[in-house]
C-alpha cells in the first residue's frame, strides 16, 4: 500500500469514526431528553420506501463513479468528497 493509499483509507477510516460518534451523540440525546418513541420513528423511517428512495438517490452519483472508474484512485476520492469530513476541536 502506497503512502497515498494509507491516507486515503485513513480519511475513510476517520470519516466512518466520526459518522459512528455522531450516532452515539444522537442516540444520546433522544435517550437524555427522554424522546420514548424514537426507535420507532426510527424503525418507520427506516421503511419509508421513498425516504430510502431519496438517499439513495444521493449515493447513487458515488456508486456510478466507483462502478465506471478506471483508476481506483479516482473513485476514492470521490467517495471522500462525498462523506462529511470531521470538525475540528476548537
Amino acid at each position: 500500500m502506497t503512502k497515498d493509499e494509507k491516507k486515503r483509507l485513513t480519511a475513510v477510516i476517520r470519516a466512518t469514526e466520526y459518522l459512528f460518534l455522531e450516532n452515539v451523540a444522537l442516540k444520546l440525546v433522544l435517550e437524555h431528553r427522554a424522546v420514548s418513541n424514537w426507535q420507532k420513528l426510527l424503525e418507520r423511517l427506516l421503511t419509508d420506501k421513498e425516504m430510502l428512495a431519496g438517499v439513495r438517490l444521493q449515493f447513487r452519483d458515488l456508486y456510478d463513479a466507483l462502478e465506471h472508474a478506471g483508476d481506483p484512485s479516482s473513485a476514492l476520492e470521490a467517495v471522500l468528497a462525498g462523506l462529511p469530513a470531521p470538525k475540528k476541536p476548537h
